[in-house]
């Protein structure tokens, strides 16, 4: 009995043994699987990367965060976009908005820091305070003019480098163009996680654009309309037919009669009162930028400027400016509602356009914001004929 027992005994002791030493055989992770056994593949888990890489618009590789929660702009020309687009990651204003903007903000933007930016050929950011609010992502939106692409790409891309140096976070170049304007929605959508939003107002863009351009396209050369810009605080300042802030001007086919160099940087080439006589424009468009109602009214008082057809014709007219500028300064997305404004006022014979609703439409697509007839009156003040 006893020898039995031990029999049994034994070989158990030999079994486990037996077992031990071939789990040490068994590729590590099979556990207790036998030997010639197919091993079902591990899926590793899938984490999602913090950051990724996109390319610019001037052809730059960035590595931006895969989700962007604050953004600023480091020129104006990128900040109407942002605010259509998505508002609530603006971080910060480039220049303090005044009075007669805030009251087309929200509340939220209404008290966003002002912290300078990189403007032409002048800096003005705050790099302290930038620091401090550590954005997301920076943008820097200028003309890559396709007739200068790789020049202006090439310097557009060392602006963002050094915004990126001194700042220590990540920038990208976004095209200003006109044309490029629902494009760039496009893109921005995509880098913002915004994209049915930016679907939406790139294809209201796509659509004002094709309208007003078949628009313009059937009005004859001889009813081409003469028309001069007048920049700066006497209004002899101006931007040529080429220039990137006279873009609105040539879209609608309006004849600039501006025959001059275009400045770098800014822009606004100086010309003299005899030059303006000579050109004698059918209009005056008056920028609205800085003093422009003192500009205006300046126009219409001078004796000079009394001499010029556009003046004797009543076709004086400031370019509308709230929130932003709609024809310039800075150029920016406004300029869809501007090349409706302004084809209805240079060819209203030829434009059947609803100016009050459009302006209804676009600022409650854009900007959230149902307008009143009389805050719509006030928006058109001095831009439309009396």
């Amino acid at each position: 009995m006893h020898k039995i027992r031990l029999k049994k005994s034994i070989s158990k002791g030999v079994a486990v043994i037996l077992c031990l030493w071939l789990t040490t055989l068994l590729p590590a992770g099979c556990g207790s699987r036998l030997a010639g056994t197919q091993q079902e593949p591990s899926t590793p888990a899938v984490t999602e990367s913090a950051t990724r890489v996109i390319t610019d618009m001037a052809g730059r590789q960035v590595e931006i965060p895969a989700k962007i929660n604050t953004v600023y702009c480091a020129v104006p020309t990128a900040e109407a976009m942002m605010y259509s687009l998505a508002p609530e990651k603006m971080a910060a204003w480039v220049n303090e908005p005044s009075g007669d903007v805030k009251k087309y903000l929200s509340e939220r933007t209404k008290n966003l820091p002002v912290l300078g930016g990189w403007m032409g050929e002048k800096c003005t950011a705050n790099l302290e305070e930038i620091a401090k609010l550590a954005p997301d992502l920076i943008i820097f939106m200028t003309d890559l003019d396709p007739v200068l692409d790789p020049v202006n790409k090439a310097a557009a891309g060392q602006t963002a480098d050094s915004i990126m140096d001194q700042t220590k976070r990540p920038a990208i170049v976004m095209n200003s163009i006109f044309t490029s304007t629902p494009e760039v929605y496009r893109i921005m959508g995509d880098i913002l996680g915004v994209q049915d939003r930016a679907e939406r107002l790139a294809a209201y863009c796509e659509q004002k654009m094709a309208a007003i351009s078949d628009m313009v396209a059937q009005i004859p050369e001889d009813k081409l309309v003469r028309v001069y810009y007048a920049e700066g605080t006497a209004g002899l300042a101006t931007d040529p037919a080429d220039s990137h802030h006279a873009e609105v001007l040539k879209f609608v086919r309006g004849k600039n009669v501006a025959d001059v160099p275009a400045k770098s940087g800014q822009g606004m080439s100086p010309v003299s009162m005899e030059q303006v006589l000579a050109w004698n424009p059918d209009a005056v468009l008056v920028s609205s930028n800085s003093d422009g109602v003192k500009c205006y009214q300046n126009i219409l008082s001078d004796a000079s400027w009394n001499k010029v057809k556009a003046v004797k014709d009543g076709k004086v007219y400031l370019t509308p400016s709230l929130p932003f500028g709609w024809f310039d300064r800075p150029p920016n997305i406004m300029r869809i509602l501007g090349i409706e404004w302004l084809a209805s006022v240079l060819y209203p014979e030829y434009a059947d356009i609803n100016l009050n609703q459009e302006v209804k439409d676009f600022f409650s697509l854009f900007f959230n914001m149902d307008l009143r007839d009389e805050q719509v009156t006030e928006l058109l003040n001095h831009s439309v004929k009396q």
